[in-house]
């Protein structure tokens, strides 16, 4: 399964970070492929392309503030949530795409 993963919170920094690795940790470790955006503040890292979003089987989102150019994940299965659940439930957050995706 490919994942497409994008974090925001207001610094791009603590919240961010720890979500996207978690969860990039934890789908690779079920031999998942993915790709990871964080967004906040000015530290965003390489925007993921519309191309590379639509080649996903699922975005997930995790957010404590807006979420940069939303038109990349029109007409794909979006998990969303907000960030600090997700931080307190990596392995459940998994399991749910998994769960959307079969």
């Amino acid at each position: 399964m490919k994942i497409v993963i994008v974090t925001a919170c207001a610094t791009g920094v603590a919240h961010s970070r720890m979500c996207a690795v978690g969860l990039k940790n934890e789908a690779e470790k079920r031999g998942h492929k993915t790709l990871v955006e964080m967004q906040g503040g000015h530290n965003m890292t390489a925007k993921l392309s519309y191309e590379q979003c639509q080649e996903a089987d699922i975005i997930i989102i995790a957010y404590a503030t807006a979420i940069d150019d939303m038109e990349r994940f029109k007409n794909k299965l979006v998990l969303k949530l907000p960030i600090s659940d997700a931080i307190k439930n990596i392995e459940k957050i998994i399991d749910k795409a998994e769960e959307l995706v079969c």
